[in-house]
């Protein structure tokens, strides 16, 4: 019979025989710790006088809260005194951070986006939502994701973060997000992209990726410049680079210079997009935005400053230039988009003109060739447009949603429960029937989703259960 005896632990049974430091180790062992003991004691003193001094104002600082006046949530803020040097984080603006032991909790879950029964990781406290992405093509594989700022409290030192929502906001639960902070950074973003489960992008002004449904997720270059708007198709991803002057919350303001960039998944560098020499650099005497979007999933469409369109292959492969637009886009909004016209793709491209109360809606096959639609007297401001490629659109504007079932001929206002004050900052349809809106209110802590086609909207609270 063979010994079953281990020779591993037949080593470890061997006697062992300590090797002796070197001469004097041990007394400069006891010297160092000798030095420690008297730093800690200092350090133990200045700690008390920090102490002191911070109950003496705490009375102070109580005082002055109470007394403020509340806060009115606008669209657009300025965060000053946030991050002063590019590339340099900067600490939260969003208050005290949770314990590290909380921090660790939510490192270790490494939530992803799921089809499935979402991970138990709960919402971020107090999350305002300002972009929502839907992957998937039908009803019961429609996963959405929203981006936004939490808390205080926040899991980690940086307030951004993510939620997902596998039956279209009946339920959510917490995602991982970037590690960084919002638009008032360099390397910040507030606006998320899904192409699919797997392959996401967060943006605006920096730019994250994930390629496992949300972790881990790495930080890419920008080559210096801002990310205003990204829109992605299977696994490629198209990008639009700006040179812009606005600051906090309006980094996507004051922009007078564009550039097209493409990325695959998994790829840490972008390409500038093969375009005519003249707009390499999409140059504007006035500040302004462009409108990007993805048609089919395999050609490209851009509204740039001048209202020329280009159009190209998502895929790779050189952009012509299409034609020219009814309207130019105007200034950008917010997230990014133009303000005064609104691009979407369908069946076919629709543009929404604003021509001031009433919205002109304009559809081409190719982007060369243009015919009016229909004209739409609205409520305030248009903001955002969204068709899918049954037919139905839907407006949205400062003050209302708008829809149709007929490719844009035939309009009538939607019937919103609960509609938010300020309108609605993006909505779009997902499918025949499932579309979403974002309220330009971010604090309300929701979006809004319809399931009959644009027809009625009923608010879903980005919150646990």
């Amino acid at each position: 019979m063979t010994d079953q005896h281990d020779p591993v632990d037949t080593w470890l049974e061997r006697d062992v025989r300590p090797l002796m430091p070197r001469e004097g180790t041990l007394e400069r062992i006891r010297h160092k710790a000798r030095r420690r003991k008297r730093a800690q004691v200092l350090m133990a003193a200045a700690g008390c006088a920090v102490v002191v001094a911070g109950v003496a104002t705490a009375p102070q600082l109580t005082a002055a809260l109470r007394s403020a006046p509340a806060a009115v949530p606008a669209r657009t803020s300025h965060s000053a005194g946030v991050e002063k040097v590019p590339g340099v984080a900067a600490p939260s603006v969003s208050g005290p951070s949770v314990p590290q032991t909380e921090h660790a909790r939510r490192l270790a879950e490494r939530t992803h986006l799921s089809a499935g029964k979402v991970a138990n990781d709960p919402v971020p406290r107090n999350f305002r939502p300002t972009s929502v992405t839907f992957a998937g093509t039908g009803t019961e594989s429609v996963v959405g994701a929203v981006i936004g700022q939490a808390g205080p409290p926040c899991a980690t030192r940086y307030c951004t973060s993510l939620a997902q929502t596998p039956d279209y906001g009946s339920t959510w639960s917490g995602l991982s997000a970037p590690l960084t902070l919002g638009p008032q950074s360099v390397t910040g973003v507030s606006q998320v992209r899904f192409a699919n489960l797997h392959d996401g992008w967060a943006f605006g002004p920096g730019l994250w990726e994930t390629t496992n449904g949300g972790w881990p997720w790495h930080k890419e270059s920008t080559y210096g410049m801002r990310v205003t708007d990204l829109e992605a198709a299977g696994h490629t991803a198209l990008a639009v680079f700006a040179s812009c002057a606005g600051t906090g919350s309006d980094y996507a303001s004051s922009c007078t210079s564009f550039r097209l960039y493409t990325s695959g998944a998994g790829q840490t560098a972008w390409m500038p997009v093969a375009v005519p020499a003249s707009f390499q650099a999409m140059t504007s005497p006035v500040p302004s935005a462009v409108s990007l979007v993805i048609s089919g999933g395999t050609t490209g469409y851009l509204l740039t400053p001048s209202g020329q369109v280009l159009s190209g292959p998502v895929g790779g492969g050189a952009w012509t230039l299409a034609g020219q637009a009814p309207c130019s886009p105007g200034p950008a909004q917010a997230d990014g988009s133009p303000a005064s016209a609104q691009l979407a793709a369908g069946a076919d491209l629709l543009l929404a003109c604003d021509a001031g109360h009433q919205v002109t809606l304009h559809s081409s096959a190719d982007g060369k060739t243009w015919k009016t639609v229909a004209v739409l007297p609205v409520t305030g401001q248009p903001t955002s447009l969204g068709v899918n490629s049954t037919g139905q659109v839907v407006l949205a504007t400062t003050a209302d949603l708008y829809y149709s079932a007929d490719a844009g001929r035939q309009w009538r206002t939607a019937s919103v429960a609960g509609s938010p004050a300020g309108g609605f900052s993006y909505v779009g349809m997902t499918n025949a029937t499932q579309g979403v809106a974002l309220p330009a209110n971010a604090s309300l802590g929701e979006i809004f989703v319809t399931a009959d086609g644009g027809r009625t909207w009923k608010a879903s609270a980005v919150r646990g259960q």
